[in-house]
């Protein structure tokens, strides 16, 4: 598969996420959000198991293709597919539960689209602080470069859209290694303080979006997030800065 289409395929993923993909529902924001990210090359196979394969080789070779294997499959080892719970970011308590105004400090544009903004009702405190540290241990996974436990925090829609799109020559976790060497620098890519976690009660299988601040600035995001097993999961691979 090319650069060149594989980052096509990831940038289609990433915008048909952008309004809430995977859901039928009427009711879900057709928000004019974007989403952005950099093709870092092509997807590369896991290195795991290299040394074992080749049996002809010294022991001091050997040691040496271990020792590569085991920083370059990093990935793929189990504690790294279950990243440690990030810090809870500041999360404001200003929201009101159940209201269907924006929430306080949440930019809205007149006569504009704030379908994100003013989307369901605002959830209450526990699964707003839920949802938030799901969400930065996600973005903590991909800053750090655990791609395999940044795709155990993704919703199945997103995951379904890239390997989809990677016509499947490459697992998520291949995916976002491609395309995330620079998440780090991303708009989006930390917390400054959540603002809002906007949702649809209980309607199964709709996404409820997490509207939060950072950097670049004060700039306004949104993620969609999806109740799935009871836990809150990510349901893009990059944030969606709101056009405010």
């Amino acid at each position: 598969m090319s650069r060149a289409l594989l980052a096509f395929g990831v940038c289609v993923a990433l915008a048909l996420g952008g309004c809430g993909g995977g859901s039928d529902d009427t009711t879900s924001p057709t928000s004019s959000t974007t989403t952005q990210a950099t093709t870092a090359g092509t997807p590369q196979p896991s290195r795991q198991g290299t040394a074992a394969r080749e049996g002809g080789k010294s022991k001091q070779d050997k040691g040496k293709s271990n020792d590569s294997t085991a920083k370059e499959g990093k990935d793929n080892s189990p504690s790294s597919k279950h990243p440690k719970p990030a810090k809870p970011p500041a999360i404001s308590s200003a929201p009101v539960v159940g209201s269907k105004a924006p929430a306080p400090g949440v930019k809205t544009v007149k006569g504009g689209d704030n379908s994100v903004q003013e989307y369901g009702v605002e959830a209450d405190s526990s699964e707003r602080s839920k949802a938030s540290i799901a969400l930065a241990t996600y973005l903590s996974a991909r800053a750090e470069g655990n791609w395999a436990g940044a795709c155990a925090l993704l919703a199945k829609q997103p995951i379904e859209q890239l390997e989809k799109l990677a016509g499947g020559k490459a697992d998520c976790a291949e995916v976002l290694k491609a395309t995330g060497k620079e998440a780090p620098s991303m708009p989006g890519s930390s917390i400054t303080e959540v603002l809002s976690f906007r949702g649809e009660g209980d309607i199964p299988g709709n996404p409820s979006y997490l509207i939060f601040e950072g950097p670049p600035g004060a700039t306004l995001f949104s993620m969609p997030m999806y109740l799935q097993g009871g836990t809150w999961k990510v349901g893009l691979a990059q944030p969606s800065e709101l056009p405010v």
